[in-house]
């Protein structure tokens, strides 16, 4: 997991993006690769895309059902993940990859968020 979250901020580093939002990212990728982890039985993939706009951050997995935010409450001891991505992203969503995939029956979940303007 470290060396995700270390891949991930090298990535956004490098084109001197805003501390906030590699930060962010680097939360948001860490609880999408959790949950892929948790809940699939094999290998998990990180795909980032960066843009002078925007980045945006896809974790697939080998478990085809496509995941629900669970109600975010502070009483909570798990679950958050999701809800998390929801309050901290700009944009987030998740698809099914199906033939002619070479990965079928597999999901993405991804977030995007946006680098702020001057």
């Amino acid at each position: 997991m470290a060396k995700k979250r270390e891949s991930i901020r090298t990535a956004l580093l490098g084109p001197a993006r805003p501390r906030e939002l590699t930060d962010t990212a680097e939360l948001l990728t860490s609880e999408l690769v959790s949950n892929a982890v948790k809940h699939s039985d094999g290998p998990v993939s990180v795909r980032l895309r960066s843009h002078p706009d925007a980045v945006r951050i896809g974790v697939m997995d080998n478990r085809p059902e496509l995941p629900d935010p669970l109600p975010c409450t502070t009483d909570q001891d798990f679950g958050r993940g999701l809800c998390l991505v929801d309050t901290l992203a700009d944009a987030w969503g998740r698809y099914p990859l199906t033939a002619p995939s070479r990965t079928p029956s597999w999901k993405v979940v991804w977030f995007e968020l946006f680098a702020l303007r001057e």
